[in-house]
Order: structure tokens, then C-alpha cells, then sequence
């Protein structure tokens, strides 16, 4: 799915006060920066100030749902979990990566709010390399989906 199928909500709907938390892990940052920024350029983009945005860094995929979790309950009105997990020998990898989707889950369910999941699970780097730049980036999908989420919350409870 591209920016571009997502629902339209236009700046009216988005709020310049949302606060959110975009939590990424360390590990191959030459890709994670890369999401990282261009969500940040989105939520700018869209009229997110920067000053609403906090990055946190996490040691590791596994780590983001805890980190997504105080950062939520810190205050941000929404998150974005990012990490690249790449595929070994053995099945530790996959592990990892569905236990880190478990936990984005529970969490967003637990407080009533949005945790937008980009960890990639790939056999190799250039497939997560392939997602972090171009018309099917992840960075700015991730950022135009929490937005999209954020607005239909509030939505919502009006």
C-alpha cells in the first residue's frame, strides 16, 4: 500500500498538538535512520511541529513494545516502532520479530493508543533497504498512517 491509498484527512483534521513518539531500534541504523527521518519529514510535513516529536532509541526490536509503552503513557498521543530484523541461521530472528508485534499490540490495545508497527523482517538488508527509500518508503507510510489513526480517534470521541 502506497501514501497515496491511504484515506485522505487533509491538515484540518490533524492536530498541531499531537504528540508523538517514534521509537527505533540501533541495529542497522544505515536503514532504521533512514524510516526514522523520513516519518519525521512527514509528521513535519503534515504540520507536526518538531518539537512533538520525540525519538527514543531502542537497544533492539525486541525492546520497542516497552519503550512504545512509557513513551504512551508519558504523555504521546501515538507512536511508530521501528527495526530491521534480519533473517540467520537459526529461528532467534523470527522470534524476535513476532514477539515485538505482540507486544506493539498488547500495548496499543492496553492504553487506547496507536503504536504503528514498521519492524521489517527480511532475509537480507537490502530487502529492508529496498522499503526505507522510494515511492513505497516506509517512513512516510508509517507517519500518514499514525496520522490517519490519531484523527480517526479523535473522530471518534467527538
Amino acid at each position: 500500500m502506497t501514501i497515496d491509498n491511504l484515506p485522505e484527512f487533509g491538515k484540518s483534521r490533524i492536530n498541531p498538538d499531537w504528540k508523538i513518539a517514534v521509537i527505533h531500534s540501533v541495529w542497522h541504523p544505515e536503514v532504521s535512520s533512514l524510516i526514522t527521518d523520513s516519518a519525521i519529514a512527514a509528521f513535519i510535513s503534515a504540520g507536526i511541529p518538531n518539537s512533538n516529536i520525540t525519538v527514543i532509541d531502542a537497544p533492539g526490536s525486541f525492546e520497542l513494545p516497552l519503550l512504545c509503552k512509557r513513551a504512551l503513557e508519558s504523555g504521546a498521543d501515538g507512536a511508530i516502532a521501528i527495526g530491521i530484523v534480519v533473517q540467520g541461521a537459526t529461528h532467534h530472528a523470527e522470534l524476535i520479530a513476532r514477539e515485538a508485534s505482540s507486544g506493539c499490540m498488547q500495548t496499543q490495545l492496553a492504553l487506547g493508543k496507536p503504536i504503528v508497527f514498521e519492524v521489517l523482517f527480511v532475509k537480507a538488508i537490502e530487502d529492508a533497504k529496498a522499503r526505507a527509500v522510494g515511492p513505497h518508503a516506509k517512513g512516510p507510510l508509517a507517519a500518514r498512517t499514525l496520522l490517519t489513526q490519531l484523527a480517526k480517534l479523535s473522530e471518534m470521541r467527538s
